[in-house]
């Protein structure tokens, strides 16, 4: 029971506004862009058996994107997402019987994994179909005393499909991909689920479902040692190899003409993920 109530971070969920993202194409030359942030802090993770364990320290991870959207056609969109992070641990030790010894304190900034992308709209009716293709850049800074990163060492190709309709004051959209990890990171397939509602198309509530599961085909093997038999970089939970999670929350989306307010805030279960409380909120500029 526990397990289920305990709220964990879904690193990548994007607090977007609900018209960015899913099948929905954008008129040739308009766009949405946005600025979010994600806080989390936790010194208690889900282990690769699902069991919730402590961490030697408390780690606290900032993340501050930008994100943009423009349509290049009626049908063909441009996607880019820069993220960049803050992370850091606690100088003092917590008692664990999971850890047999810990790694030095530590802090860092920088990028995380800059994505972009092409969405190409198949099908626009009723019901729409979109295809698209993401290419996330390996930028990230890693320190392996610390084991801090601001996000893994792997490029990644990732193709999906999406798919999404409207009635009337509802909507819903799902998105599948696989993302194809390169320097020895495991694959993963990507699910994403969302269903909305809006009386008045200004104010939105939207429950998100996410799920990613780790195909295990990956060698990087989170630098196990001796001393660190589950892997040195598990100290700090930070991007790992083989993470696989299901997650759902809760998104708030208020717009003031062409200006997004949003918010999230998000819960679920995995492996080798943080096991605290995520919100993110962000502010958009759409035109």
């Amino acid at each position: 029971m526990q397990r289920k109530l305990t709220l964990v971070l879904l690193l990548t969920i994007v607090a977007q506004s609900v018209i960015a993202g899913g099948p929905w194409p954008r008129k040739k030359g308009s766009g949405y862009a946005q600025l979010s942030g994600t806080y989390l802090g936790y010194s208690k993770i889900f282990d690769a058996n699902s069991d919730i364990v402590s961490l030697r320290r408390n780690m606290t991870d900032v993340t501050i994107q930008a994100y943009l959207e423009y349509g290049l056609t009626d049908r063909f969109l441009f996607i880019v997402n820069m993220p960049f992070k803050y992370v850091s641990s606690s100088d003092n030790v917590n008692a664990t019987t999971y850890f047999i010894d810990t790694v030095p304190a530590g802090s860092s900034f920088g990028l995380n994994t800059v994505l972009m992308g092409f969405k190409y709209t198949i099908v626009n009716k009723k019901v729409l179909f979109a295809a698209g293709l993401n290419g996330e850049a390996n930028v990230a800074r890693y320190d392996s005393l610390t084991t801090i990163r601001t996000g893994p060492e792997s490029f990644v190709i990732h193709p999906y499909l999406s798919t999404g309709t409207t009635f009337g004051k509802f909507f819903t959209q799902l998105d599948a991909g696989y993302r194809f990890r390169l320097n020895g990171y495991s694959d993963e397939v990507d699910l994403a689920y969302e269903f909305g509602y809006s009386w008045n198309q200004k104010t939105y509530f939207i429950l998100n479902v996410r799920g990613r599961i780790s195909m295990q085909n990956g060698s990087y093997d989170n630098a196990v040692t001796p001393n660190n038999p589950f892997g040195r970089d598990i100290h700090t939970m930070i991007d790992p190899n083989n993470q696989t999670y299901v997650g759902y929350g809760l998104k708030f989306i208020q717009k003031i003409k062409k200006i997004n307010l949003n918010a999230g805030v998000y819960s679920g279960y995995g492996q080798l993920v943080a096991a605290t409380p995520s919100v993110s909120v962000g502010i958009a500029y759409e035109w």
